[in-house]
């Protein structure tokens, strides 16, 4: 398959080297070093799918020149911000099994300049693209307004957009503007106030959905960890499982699934398409070990095995 000439701009405001060691068959230690952070996993996905990702994001020092030094052998796209402050660093031992976070080193908001350098690439990039991939960040790298400039601007560009976001950052966003399609977990819905901790209430699930579409996002996917995902695309309700599988490593589906939501939108596929694809992408990332990674070749296998359940209105 060709690489297709459009790219998908992802803005990444949290990018980060990881170290992770782990124990090998002979006993000895191997070690290996990634690119890491949210932005840089749904575009390792989307590499997967067959589309074009561009990486847009702030880096520095050294931890940012081995990124972008690693960024090659990954084959994609990136227009990086040069920062004066060094990237972030997580070193995980994994040698027993389980992952431990060893160090950590601190993330750091960037100087207004740097802002202003970030925000202008990033639209560049997104209004040349067309369509865009927004993820958030758990430490304020850049101010939670940055946020709702970039929804007024990509809504004035007509940008299609796609985001996994909550919190203010998601507030700010769509005080902006809107979203295409909103990706978030029902943890996210927890800590953004729209959801009870531990609730099986599955009108409490629709009513939180519901309530983001009013804020602006016109359609919404909802994941649940071993529930059936719930999603609400083109005016429609649906309930999707995916086949269980067992994972080598749980975390990154998420990211996976935002992937396949950002690659159905560049094929405008339809909802039940949509919704099959990126719970796709999601399961066949938990079979390996490295967040966004998968098989590409699984992806398609899995597509067809995805049950979909439309709820009717009186479901919902």
């Amino acid at each position: 398959m060709g690489q297709p000439e459009q790219t998908v701009a992802i803005f990444a405001p949290m990018l980060y080297l990881t170290v992770t060691i782990e124990a090998s068959s002979s006993g000895a230690d191997e070690v290996h070093i990634h690119p890491g952070g949210q932005g840089f996993w749904v575009a390792r996905m989307l590499k997967h799918l067959a589309e074009r990702p561009l990486l847009c994001g702030p880096l520095g020092g050294e931890a940012g020149k081995v990124f972008l030094g690693l960024l090659g052998q990954f084959g994609m796209d990136e227009s990086s911000v040069e920062v004066a402050h060094r990237s972030p660093v997580v070193i995980n031992d994994r040698r027993s099994g389980e992952r431990v976070t060893i160090a950590d080193s601190p993330t750091i908001q960037l100087e207004r300049h740097e802002i202003d350098d970030l925000y202008g690439r990033f639209l560049e990039k997104a209004l040349t693209s067309n369509l865009c991939v927004i993820t958030g960040q758990t430490a304020e790298i850049v101010p939670s307004r940055f946020y709702r400039r970039l929804g007024h601007d990509l809504e004035a560009g007509g940008v299609a957009v796609v985001a996994d976001l909550h919190g203010p950052e998601l507030n700010q966003f769509l005080e902006g503007g809107s979203i295409d399609i909103l990706k978030v977990s029902d943890e996210d819905l927890h800590s953004h106030g729209l959801l009870s901790r531990n609730t099986t209430d599955h009108k409490a699930y629709i009513e939180a959905m519901e309530r983001l579409g009013e804020a602006g996002a016109r359609s919404v996917v909802l994941s649940r960890q071993h529930e059936p995902a719930l999603a609400h695309i083109d005016d429609r309700w649906y309930e999707a499982r995916t086949p269980e599988l067992v994972p080598a490593d749980h975390r990154g589906a998420g990211d996976s699934m935002t992937a396949g939501l950002a690659a159905a939108v560049r094929r405008g596929l339809g909802p039940e398409e949509t919704l099959r694809l990126a719970c796709a992408a999601g399961a066949a990332n938990v079979t390996r070990h490295g967040l966004g990674s998968a098989d590409a070749d699984l992806i398609p296998g899995l597509t067809e095995k995805v049950e979909l359940n439309q709820l009717s209105p009186s479901t919902v």
